[in-house]
């Protein structure tokens, strides 16, 4: 223990004595006012000899080895004789008050302070009074009677001296005693162990608060034992007492007391100590609640982390800095396909592939310095197979309590998302369908190759290709039967084209070749051939036998163009081009089919305007009964008449309509048209006669088809007797069943059915007579030649009797000339319709003409009709 700094005057202060005390320093010493004088006459003679009685003073005290080492400080050796040579001084001055008494108590606190002991004051006085005696016998020599009451005199005053030393000592020992007990309990009351002792007679003389609170007590003085709650440690305590030099440890386990309802943990020393004389019980304990739970949840956490680690979903691994292995989960295992054991002989970068090692080494220092705290990385590890499997590794440092640095690995099996990231990569690029290249890989490959034949000087070829009458197969047969036509398609055109060109599919029934590195356009020519001709070949398409017809527009590079744009855009025009030409051939690009392209676009969005604007007209065909000569019905055929413009005939404009699906608004237009026209014929009081409308693949196999022709029959108040829906041949062999169903509700709605252009299609007799039709109309390529070409006539028979035999009429298209009438009429065809009776006209001028007719029959008019629509009627 450190000794608290030495305050003199404090000390001073707090232990002088009161005036009380000081009349019973002198009363106990009959120390009196004479005793006082006498000292005072003496005095100067004393005085005079002082210094000699300092020196032999501390001769005397320097004889002593104990006080050599108390003095052995110079500076303390010196101020103590100052103060000696000075109190001695003051000794017989013959002033005994306050001052006189502060001063003694002032001198023995430093004594005391630096450790001379009270037996050192009786050597010490009876140096003094030695050295005194025979200079006081000199001082009263001439009055010999005074020395002995002198002497008695001095005799008293330091006896009274040494009483006030001696109480200082006393009193200085004892406030340091206290101040040391003070202390004691101050470290004992603060002391994190607990301490108790107990003595003999099983009493417990010393508990700190520490051991109160282990122990959960609160201890009254002078207590046995039995107070303690713990048997275990009362039985412990009973054993350590009667056993000498006894020591012992022991742990205990508390019963919960605390609100957690944790068990406490003590760990407490038991030894035997003897003081004053006295057999003692030290217990010392110390609670180990904290550190034993915290050692619980390491376990715990270590259990819990091991059980995780073990199980993990994703594969976890730790590893030394150098790169062994040093643990693996079974998820990790499995991955790599090592063992643990394997796992341990080897350095992760065994594992890794060399080209990617590089890579992951500049993270992997950045870690170990320090400067990164994890990182991840893509790579792949090769399994124990030697198969590579790609895995997200993410690395972290880890440092343990003692600053040991390792790695903790987490890699995660994305084999299947890699594997999906490449599908998606592929699907970016390549048709969904198909599989072959799209729209956005083709362009980047076309790049390439006008890249590298601007550098090579060779040249690049572009093949746009068209599936013609598509669409037909689309609506009849449905979108499968399409899809199996383009997969089936794209299939034969990758079959043969050369290594290095690119197929691609644009969308719907619309393919590219790209031929880079070409010598001359001749091989473009060679290919297109070949091309058309395997996509000829017949493919079964759901049952049914389909040849697909294609059409190929070439453009070359660099006489086409020089851009992707405008090789693509310039092909495109020549394929329409040969689509134009007959289809089923290739057509090189020319300067003149960019303005038929363009005419072409202009036509299409012009159609998407013209219903909005009203650009559209029905005319009117008549249809001529071959036995009376009657009008007995009429075809409805749509007119366009864009504003500014010269009409445009349904030749021209029919197909465009039908590739953009415009044809299905268009062909509602004029089915609703067709049947108010019929009503206000009707209502002009014009006789009745049947509208024949034309029905396109794509009104016919819409699913609505039925519904809407009810509706538009119901808000027209049209009769569904004066109606007829003509379908082409080839629609309705399409899908043969599908289409006996869509007739026969029309039919059962009271419209009359045709089949138009017949001859021109594969019709199976079967199926022809389950149809629920009410005519056929012979197609006009076979009318036109009739009377020149046998096979023609022939037809025109055939179809007449079929006809016929199966209860139907039949109506020639395209009649033209008097020898064509006089066939029909020869071989017993009931209807007629054609130019060589009448154009189609407008409603207006057929309304005046059927009104002039029967004008003319009342007033008997023989006038020969100059009219053509007035000759037919």
């Amino acid at each position: 223990m450190k000794r608290k700094k030495f305050d003199i005057d404090a000390m001073t202060d707090l232990m002088a004595p009161d005036p009380q005390t000081s009349r019973q320093y002198r009363d106990y010493l009959e120390f009196t006012d004479h005793d006082a004088q006498l000292l005072r006459e003496v005095h100067p003679y004393l005085q005079a000899h002082q210094s000699e009685v300092v020196v032999s003073f501390y001769e005397h005290l320097l004889r002593f080895p104990r006080l050599q080492s108390l003095l052995d400080d110079c500076h303390t050796f010196a101020r103590l004789k100052h103060l000696q040579a000075a109190y001695f001084d003051t000794l017989t001055v013959g002033d005994y008050g306050e001052d006189y008494e502060r001063n003694r108590v002032r001198v023995g606190l430093v004594h005391q302070h630096v450790g001379l002991e009270i037996r050192w004051y009786i050597g010490a006085y009876r140096k003094y009074l030695s050295a005194l005696a025979p200079v006081l016998r000199q001082a009263l020599a001439a009055t010999p009677e005074k020395y002995p009451p002198t002497y008695d005199a001095l005799l008293k005053l330091i006896c009274l001296d040494m009483s006030l030393a001696l109480d200082t000592y006393e009193q200085a020992g004892r406030i340091e005693l206290s101040g040391l007990k003070n202390y004691a309990e101050q470290v004992l009351t603060s002391l994190p162990s607990g301490v108790m002792v107990v003595d003999a007679a099983r009493l417990v003389r010393t508990i700190n608060p520490a051991m109160c609170t282990m122990l959960g007590v609160a201890v009254p003085p002078s207590v046995d034992i039995d107070f303690l709650p713990q048997p275990e440690l009362r039985a412990a305590i009973e054993v350590a007492l009667r056993a000498p030099d006894h020591r012992e440890e022991l742990m205990l386990t508390l019963e919960p007391e605390a609100p957690d309802g944790q068990p406490r943990y003590l760990r407490c020393a038991l030894s035997r100590v003897w003081l004053d004389g006295e057999d003692l019980l030290l217990l010392i304990a110390e609670d180990l609640t904290a550190p034993m739970r915290a050692k619980a949840a390491l376990h715990d956490s270590e259990e819990r982390f091991r059980i995780a680690f073990d199980h993990a979903a994703v594969g976890l691994a730790q590893a030394a800095p150098d790169g062994r292995w040093l643990r693996a989960n079974r998820k990790f295992q499995d991955i790599v396909g090592y063992s643990e054991e394997e796992l341990k002989t080897m350095n992760f970068r065994e594992m890794s592939l060399d080209q990617e090692l590089p890579a992951s080494e500049a993270p992997l220092r950045m870690l170990l310095s320090g400067a990164i705290p994890s990182y991840a990385i893509e790579k792949r590890y090769v399994r124990k197979d030697g198969q590579p499997v790609w895995v997200n590794v993410a690395v972290s440092r880890m440092v343990s309590g003692r600053g040991d640095v390792n790695l903790m690995i987490v890699i995660e099996d994305i084999a299947r998302r890699k594997q999906y990231e490449h599908e998606l990569r592929h699907m970016a690029s390549h048709d969904v369908l198909t599989g072959l290249a799209n729209r956005s890989l083709l362009m980047d490959r076309l790049d390439q190759a006008l890249a590298m034949a601007h550098r090579s000087g060779h040249q690049v070829a572009i093949l746009f290709i068209d599936l013609d009458r598509f669409k037909t197969i689309n609506d009849s047969l449905g979108h499968e039967a399409g899809d199996h036509v383009i997969v089936e398609a794209g299939r034969r055109l990758s079959g043969i084209v050369r290594e290095g060109d690119t197929v691609a599919r644009l969308g719907g029934d619309e393919f590219v070749v790209l031929m880079p590195d070409l010598e001359d356009a001749d091989g473009a020519a060679v290919l297109s051939a070949k091309l058309l001709e395997a996509l000829l070949l017949p493919m079964n398409v759901l049952g049914h036998e389909f040849s697909p017809i294609g059409s190929i527009g070439i453009s070359i590079y660099p006489r086409d163009g020089v851009d992707s744009n405008a090789l693509l855009k310039n092909a495109d025009a020549a394929m329409y081009r040969a689509k134009e030409l007959g289809r089923g051939n290739f057509q090189f690009y020319t300067e003149e089919m960019n303005a038929r392209t363009l005419d072409r676009l202009c036509m299409e969005s012009g159609l998407r305007r013209a219903l909005e604007r009203h650009e559209f007209e029905l005319h009117y065909q008549p249809q001529i009964d071959l036995a009376t000569g009657e009008q007995v019905g009429v075809e409805a055929l749509l007119r366009w008449n864009p504003p500014g413009g010269e009409p445009v005939g349904p030749a021209e404009f029919i197909p465009i309509a039908e590739e953009t699906g415009l044809i299905v608004q268009i062909g509602a237009w004029v089915l609703r048209a067709a049947c108010e026209q019929i009503v206000a014929w009707r209502n002009a009081g014009l006789p009745s006669m049947t509208v024949a409308v034309n029905l396109s693949a794509r009104q016919f196999h819409q699913q609505n088809l039925v519904q809407l022709v009810g509706q538009i029959l119901a808000e027209t108040g049209c009769n569904a007797a004066q109606l007829e829906l003509e379908i082409t041949e080839s629609v309705v062999m399409a899908d043969p069943a599908g289409a006996t169903a869509t007739l026969q509700e029309l039919s059962d709605m009271g419209v009359s059915l045709s089949i138009d252009d017949f001859g021109t299609g594969h019709s199976s007799l079967s199926y022809l007579k389950r149809f629920p039709i009410h005519a056929l109309k012979i197609d006009r390529s076979f009318v036109r030649d009739l009377t020149t070409d046998a096979d023609d006539a022939a037809i025109v028979c055939a179809v007449i009797a079929l006809a016929h035999t199966m209860q139907l009429k039949v109506i020639a298209e395209g009649v033209e000339t008097e020898e064509q009438l006089a066939f029909l009429r020869e071989h017993r065809c009931d209807q007629f319709q054609g130019y060589f009776f009448s154009p189609p006209v407008s409603a207006e001028r057929l309304r005046n003409a059927i009104e002039q007719r029967i004008d003319a029959s009342r007033c008997c008019s023989h006038e020969p009709a100059t009219d053509p629509v007035q000759r037919a009627a």
